[in-house]
């Protein structure tokens, strides 16, 4: 299978700097891929309209024009395209806008390629790679790891917080906490810095002295005796 990826952003060196990093990828996986060149997001939502579909969405959001790209992914949304997305930024402003239109990924220029490769590893796996039920009032609900920012449980209740925004809340739990986030623990981006919460490491911005600052500005408090533990890892997620 050939892997489509929409590349959208005016500056030109960044476009083939992109491409030739996801070439790299696939290269080292014996995989293709393709790699279309976009200058605008009017070039993207007109190529959307022809009937173009894309394995990933890579974005930049540069300066003024953020906005704009912010706006072209949201009407990608809009019209069901739930393909990975990610943007690539100079800067974090945007991150949290990011996240609310179902980002995979935010990356900060320059785009290193440990951390593109991380991001094409995790847009190549099926359906945002692995998911988990969730069994809320309204009935079963499908959650894909990607989605998830952190877990939170108060009161024998899980509150799925999603980068999206949206917070899921399970019926109340017949298991232990530990047992729902064996799975996520399993995973490799997920870590519990407190008995109450599991975070997706993806999603952390700012480690400081008692807490973990998500993406969403979710403060997540960490035990004095796990200070230790939690910044290793999150150094280890940071330099993998």
């Amino acid at each position: 299978m050939i892997f489509h990826i929409a590349v959208c952003s005016p500056d030109a060196g960044l476009r083939s700097g992109l491409e030739r990093q996801c070439m790299e990828f696939f290269a080292r996986r014996a995989d293709a891929c393709i790699v279309e060149h976009l200058p605008d997001t009017d070039a993207l939502l007109r190529k959307d309209g022809e009937g173009v579909r894309y394995d990933l969405y890579l974005l930049e959001l540069s300066g003024s024009a953020a906005p704009v790209g912010l706006a072209a992914a949201g009407e990608l949304r809009r019209r069901g395209r739930r393909a990975p997305l990610a943007f690539a930024a100079r800067t974090p402003a945007h991150a949290y806008s990011a996240f609310r239109v179902d980002a995979m990924q935010y990356l900060l220029l320059p785009v290193h390629q440990q951390e593109l490769s991380a991001l094409l590893a995790r847009a190549t796996e099926p359906e945002y790679g692995p998911a988990m039920t969730v069994v809320t009032a309204e009935g079963l609900r499908a959650l894909a790891y990607a989605q998830i920012e952190y877990l939170e449980c108060t009161h024998h209740v899980v509150h799925f917080h999603l980068l999206s925004g949206e917070d899921v809340v399970s019926l109340s739990l017949r298991v232990s906490f530990a047992e729902v986030a064996k799975p996520l623990l399993e995973d490799g981006r997920f870590l519990q810095p407190h008995r109450s919460y599991v975070v997706n490491l993806a999603a952390a911005q700012l480690l400081t002295a008692g807490e973990l600052q998500m993406c969403s500005g979710a403060r997540i408090p960490i035990p004095r005796g796990r200070e230790g533990a939690v910044r290793e890892a999150f150094r280890s997620w940071i330099d993998r």
